[in-house]
C-alpha cells in the first residue's frame, strides 16, 4: 500500500494485480462528495472493488477505485477541488505506474474513446444541423490544443498522446463541444479554436 497526502487528505493506494486502485472513501472525501455511497455505486463493476488492508486497527475491508473510476468522479465532479485533485492524482498515478514498470496506456486509451463518443453525441444534440465536418473541427480542436498546452509545436495524434495528454483532451473537448454548441444555437460570431486556445494560454 502507498499512501499520499493532498491539501490534507490522506489518499491510500494499493495495487492489484499491476494496477494502482484508491480507497474510495479517501478519494470521495478529496473531491468534497457527500453523498460518497451513491457516486461509488453509479461506477461500472470493473472500476470498483473490495480490498483488505491493515489499519491501526487491525485488518479492514475498503471499497476500492480502478484509476479509471477515479477520473470517472473527477469528470463528473464539477466542485473546485476536482479541477485541483486531477492535476495531483495525475503526477501521483503516473509516478506509481512508473515504479512498477506498468505504464497503463491502454487504459486511458479506452476511458478516452468511450469519452469521445460521449462528447460527440452531445456536440449532435447541441447543433440544429450538424454535420460530419462539426465533429472532426471538435478533435481536432481538442489534439492541437492538448499537444501545444504540453510543450508540443505541432498536433499530436490521438493514439500517439500519453495518458497525461488523454485525460487534459477529455476536459478540453468538453468545452470545445460546448463552445460549439452555444455558437449556433445563439448564432453568435467568434472563432471557438481561437477562444479554446486562448482558454489554454496557447
Amino acid at each position: 500500500m502507498k499512501t499520499e497526502i493532498w491539501n490534507g487528505h490522506t489518499i491510500r493506494f494499493v495495487n492489484i494485480n499491476g494496477e494502482w486502485w484508491a480507497v474510495a472513501k479517501d478519494v470521495t472525501n478529496a473531491l468534497a462528495i457527500r453523498n460518497n455511497r451513491d457516486a461509488i455505486k453509479k461506477l461500472d463493476s470493473d472500476e470498483k472493488g473490495v480490498a483488505t488492508i491493515d489499519t491501526l486497527g487491525g485488518k479492514q475491508e475498503f471499497t476500492i477505485i480502478a484509476e479509471t473510476g477515479i477520473y470517472e468522479l473527477i469528470f463528473k465532479s464539477r466542485k473546485q477541488e476536482a479541477k485541483a485533485f486531477k492535476k495531483w492524482i495525475k503526477s501521483v498515478i503516473k509516478e506509481l505506474r512508473q515504479s512498477t514498470g506498468f505504464e497503463g496506456f491502454q487504459v486511458f486509451r479506452m476511458l478516452d474513446k468511450e469519452h469521445q463518443k460521449v462528447a460527440m453525441q452531445n456536440l449532435k444534440k447541441s447543433l440544429r444541423k450538424p454535420v460530419r465536418i462539426d465533429f472532426i473541427k471538435a478533435n481536432v480542436i481538442a489534439n492541437k490544443a492538448v499537444s501545444n498546452l504540453h510543450g508540443f509545436p505541432k498536433m499530436v495524434k490521438k493514439a500517439e498522446m500519453t495518458p497525461e495528454m488523454l485525460i487534459d483532451r477529455q476536459e478540453i473537448l468538453d468545452e470545445t463541444t460546448e463552445l460549439m454548441g452555444i455558437k449556433d444555437k445563439f448564432n453568435l460570431d467568434f472563432s471557438v479554436s481561437e477562444k479554446i486556445y486562448n482558454r489554454n494560454n496557447l
